[in-house]
């Protein structure tokens, strides 16, 4: 039997989108949970796995694969039901600007959101917050209007977009949900109220089965 590992870090949005790849494969894997505050990604150990100490990481049988996208791609090449790039040139190519879309205008502007307020440097950070949040809701907006039309954000089918966004806009509204950032008045949680298409695509992801054992475990 073959033998899967994921190595990550709880509520990672990398980490957990890989993790959501594998439930909508049906693949089985054994989880390696590593714990951010202890550093253990740049262990000696974990760093004989991944010389640059970043996770995700999936070893499967052998072959240690890095990056979240690397992993939905090979993941698609050994397992192609259902597909996560679409079966047309024209999918394809959707999924593709979804994904870059993220990364290149969200993912990092949510991290400058959410790190402060993990750290609970709140007040602290209260300019770079807002600012981050103003673009942020320029692209949440997008997405809401995609999302009024159509159940997916990239396709007629769920897709890597979709595990790739979604985790990006959970650790936003976890950290937009804590006491501390209530006087900052983002405007995103509880996402229902702000971005009502976005809720409903959220719960569909929800209903996925597999979810509840991606979900991150220091969250539950």
């Amino acid at each position: 039997m073959t033998q899967r590992e994921i190595y990550f870090i709880s509520g990672s949005p990398p980490c957990w989108s890989v993790m959501l790849a594998m439930a909508v494969k049906g693949l089985d894997y054994r989880p390696r949970r590593l714990d951010n505050a202890k550093r253990e990604q740049k262990s000696r150990d974990f760093l004989a796995v991944n010389p640059r100490g970043n996770v995700p990481v999936l070893v499967d049988d052998g072959i240690t694969v890095c990056e979240t996208l690397a992993i939905f791609a090979y993941l698609d090449a050994a397992h192609p039901a259902p597909p996560l790039f679409g079966t047309t040139p024209l999918e394809t190519a959707r999924i593709w600007q979804a994904i870059c879309d993220c990364d290149g205008n969200m993912r990092d502007r949510v991290g400058n959101i959410s790190r402060p307020l993990f750290r609970g440097r709140a007040a602290e950070a209260a300019t770079e917050i807002t600012d981050a949040m103003s673009a942020v809701h320029g692209e949440m907006a997008l997405l809401e209007t995609r999302l009024s039309a159509a159940m997916w954000l990239a396709n007629d089918g769920l897709s890597a977009a979709d595990l790739l966004v979604y985790p990006v806009i959970m650790q936003l509204q976890r950290a937009a949900g804590r006491d501390d950032a209530a006087p900052l008045n983002l405007g995103i949680a509880p996402l229902e109220d702000h971005y009502p298409h976005l809720a409903s695509w959220a719960g569909r992801i929800e209903d996925l089965p597999g979810y509840d054992a991606a979900y991150p475990p220091h969250w539950k």
